[in-house]
């Protein structure tokens, strides 16, 4: 295959992919299947930013979210957001960011595998890979942007361009707080990957051993990312009033960090117990099929993964190894580069079934995306495409909201009424808000319906707001003599 057909297929796979995604997202968003937690949450964050209030939104535990997570990269995509403050712009954004991936993707096999079908290949089980759809599916999350800036820092890597190496990979720590030990495992396999003896010096004024310039830039990576991840977690996520908040996630661990790996430590049985579950084997399955199991052939570049797996296998979160959420983003990257050396190495020992090895790839690839994707024929969202008279009552509910108000409503309601300075969830708003959106047919996000119930009953009762009934069933609470 010539280098510009190659090149004109793979074009052809992001444009298909930023179709289809584009599309469906924007839909997805339309129909009120985002939420709160977490497109309200970066929705209303942008929209504050953009008005002076830096990175503060209503809905989290903090008021700033840098203190819950450590993502400045967020700030790159202000400008955009300012230019059109909408949830469809961080939407868009994202999938463009996730179907870009495919570039380094398809470089990264080229120069691991020296074949441009391949590369095709490999490219074409990245933008298939389910995982990578219920990330771009799951409304936006800074995450998302770690898997092209990975894959890009690791071709340079490969490439030996340190410089641009070095950009991506800061980048892609800047993504988010583990994003960050991603980028220390990628320096700590650079460290101890194998390499050919010509790349091997004996450096001047050393006896201890050989380096090679990869070694001292992973030494380098390693220390510098480590040190990041300290200032960040015990400094400056601290002084914005929060830090490793999600660290109860972990609570059967232990309390803090230190005390966590010192019971995994002390207590084995502890370790096995929390990771060998039907669940979490269930999860790592589905992760490694749907790349037909090449990482397992990858030997070392498995430490690539070694943050991520034990971000989600050691959690009682259940979300977080469910593999239809966005944290499956931290392993993306590291699972497509041992799937690549995987490969390599069962073609080395193979070589006369290169092109069984292939098709085989190809057919597990789509099988798995028939299987998992939510865009897979199996469950494909046609209600997108129907009448929805709840999705219209909810549009009707939305038009009758001030651009002034402070708002408490549904989780799904939120992220298309979070450009303004305070909006909450039904329950959590800690005084009375300007307008209440109530669905009395949905008692999400309290215990019972007679706490709902009551709830709703402290606003009716107050006399303080005029009630506007929809289909009998959709309750719209506003403020008397509230400006229009």
């Amino acid at each position: 295959m010539s280098a510009p057909s190659s090149k004109i297929l793979l074009g052809v796979f992001i444009a298909a992919y930023i179709l289809v995604f584009g599309t469906l997202t924007l839909l997805r968003h339309a129909d009120f299947q985002t939420q709160a937690w977490d497109m309200g949450i970066f929705q209303q964050t942008f929209w504050n930013t953009i008005h002076g209030r830096v990175m503060q939104n209503t809905i989290e535990e903090i008021p700033n979210h840098l203190g819950i997570h450590m993502s400045p990269l967020l700030f790159l995509l202000v400008p955009g957001f300012a230019l059109f403050p909408s949830p469809y712009y961080l939407l868009v954004i994202q999938t463009l960011a996730l179907a870009l991936g495919a570039i380094p993707a398809y470089l990264l096999a080229l120069h691991i595998l020296k074949n441009r079908r391949l590369a095709l290949f490999f490219a074409g089980a990245y933008l298939l890979y389910p995982p990578l759809h219920w990330v771009n599916w799951f409304d936006f999350h800074e995450i998302a942007f770690f898997v092209p800036l990975a894959l890009g820092g690791l071709y340079f890597l490969e490439q030996r361009r340190w410089g641009w190496a070095w950009i991506f990979l800061i980048l892609a720590a800047s993504t988010k707080e583990d994003a960050i030990l991603a980028v220390a495992a990628i320096g700590f396999w650079l460290f101890v990957k194998k390499y050919p003896l010509s790349t091997v010096y004996p450096p001047k004024g050393l006896t201890f051993g050989f380096l090679t310039k990869e070694r001292i830039h992973g030494a380098l990576l390693l220390t510098v990312m480590l040190g990041y991840f300290i200032i960040a977690t015990k400094l400056i996520m601290p002084a914005l009033g929060g830090g490793l908040v999600r660290l109860d996630r972990y609570a059967e661990l232990g309390e803090t960090s230190l005390a966590i790996v010192k019971n995994l430590l002390l207590h084995p049985s502890l370790l096995i117990q929390t990771v060998i579950t039907v669940e979490k084997i269930n999860y790592v399955f589905w992760l490694l099929a749907s790349f037909a199991f090449l990482p397992l052939a990858a030997g070392r570049a498995l430490i690539l993964a070694a943050p991520g797996f034990l971000e989600n296998l050691l959690t009682a979160f259940k979300f977080q190894f469910s593999s239809f959420y966005q944290y499956d983003a931290i392993l993306i990257p590291a699972l497509l580069v041992a799937s690549l050396y995987g490969f390599d190495r069962l073609r080395v020992r193979w070589p006369k079934q290169e092109k069984v090895f292939a098709s085989i790839f190809l057919i597990i690839v789509g099988g798995a995306f028939v299987l998992r994707s939510p865009i897979g024929p199996l469950s494909f969202p046609t209600e997108f495409f129907r009448a929805n008279p709840h999705r219209d009552a909810y549009r009707a509910m939305i038009r009758e909201v001030p651009n002034e108000a402070s708002v408490a409503a549904y989780t799904n309601l939120i992220p298309h009424l979070s450009n303004r300075e305070h909006v909450y969830m039904l329950g959590q708003e800690p005084f009375t808000a300007d307008v209440i959106l109530l669905d009395g047919g949905d008692y999400f996000g309290f215990p019972d319906p007679k706490a709902f119930q009551i709830y709703a009953d402290s606003y009716a009762l107050s006399e303080l707001y005029d009630i506007r009934i929809i289909d009998e069933r959709y309750f719209i609470f506003t403020r008397k003599n509230f400006s229009q």
